[in-house]
């Protein structure tokens, strides 16, 4: 950890960060057991929907939106929450340091200033060096010693990276799937099949809301899921923008109004004579911070169950 000191604030400061992989969105890893997200890095692709036509406004699944600059300046001291904007992390004057709030210059202010200078902060000459800091305009704002010449590589994680570690905390995990008939049930061919999520709540539909800061960095993400993708076990999917309408007996025969299916085959030539239905809840995550804002997406996060369904029986006397 370097140790900096600018004259004009004569204190030394120290920041400790830690970032999550950079350039890829969250992908969850599913417990079979929860149901519950596990987040790692990776960059899958979401795959399309065979049979299914989305609605025109949902043709395209959410994407991520860029991770934001990891530079910021801060119209006041670095040290407030307000009044910042991001800034190129790398500019004519030098590299930008968040802790300092400046751009530091390439190369050691020449002439070096005298081993009794307090911007040695009691190092000696030769131990490090004293660098100019300069402001986002390019005037110099004052001195600050380093032990090595600056680096890009230094600067602290982007908004988007902390977004992520504000979802991982969010503990998201796999709706609860209520269907009629109900699951481990039996059903009738050519009669409707109502889906719903079970229960929504903040964990398993959303809006989820979480904050996470990571060195001068602080976010705050907002989840919720954008669409339900049902996979009904006999080659077609069903695609809902919403949580469903529970059934119930009032409902009779009718078809659900927003989510549901109706089967039109047996499930006894499937192995296990029964078909296995799988909700996959996607989810979109918008995120601001530091001045700026942005989305992520995840992978689908998903529970199955199984159903029987058999043909009707017709008793003739």
């Amino acid at each position: 950890m370097r140790r900096l000191m600018i004259t004009a604030l004569a204190a030394a400061l120290m920041l400790a960060w830690a970032a999550p992989a950079s350039g890829a969105k969250p992908h969850c890893q599913i417990n079979r057991d929860t149901g519950r997200c596990m987040i790692k890095a990776t960059d899958p692709e979401t795959p399309s929907l065979p049979g299914q036509p989305l609605p025109a406004s949902d043709s395209e699944p959410a994407s991520n939106s860029g991770p934001g600059s990891p530079c910021i300046w801060r119209s006041e001291a670095w040290y407030t929450d307000g009044n910042s904007d991001p800034v190129p992390c790398t500019s004519e004057h030098g590299v930008w340091s968040n802790m300092a709030n400046c751009y530091v210059g390439p190369t050691p202010v020449d002439p070096q200033p005298p081993a009794t200078a307090p911007e040695w902060d009691g190092h000696a000459p030769g131990e490090g060096a004293i660098y100019g800091c300069y402001t986002v305009a390019g005037s110099l704002r004052g001195t600050i010693w380093l032990a090595e010449p600056p680096s890009a590589a230094d600067v602290g994680p982007s908004p988007g990276e902390v977004a992520q570690i504000a979802v991982e905390r969010m503990n998201l995990r796999a709706i609860d799937i209520g269907m009629s008939p109900a699951p481990d049930g039996a059903g009738i061919v050519g009669l409707p099949t109502w889906l719903w999520v079970q229960d929504p709540g903040e964990q398993t539909f959303g809006p989820i809301t979480r904050t996470a800061t990571a060195g001068s960095v602080t976010v705050s993400a907002t989840a919720r899921v954008e669409r339900i993708v049902w996979d009904m076990g006999d080659g077609t999917q069903v695609v809902c923008a919403g949580p469903g309408t529970p059934y119930t007996a009032s409902q009779g025969r009718s078809a659900s109004p927003d989510c549901g299916h109706t089967y039109t085959r047996e499930s006894g030539y499937v192995p296990g004579r029964r078909y296995t239905v799988t909700a996959t809840s996607e989810w979109v995550v918008d995120w601001t911070g530091v001045g700026q804002s942005g989305s992520l997406d995840l992978d689908g996060l998903s529970r199955s169950v199984q159903v029987s369904v058999g043909e009707a029986q017709v008793l003739v006397n």
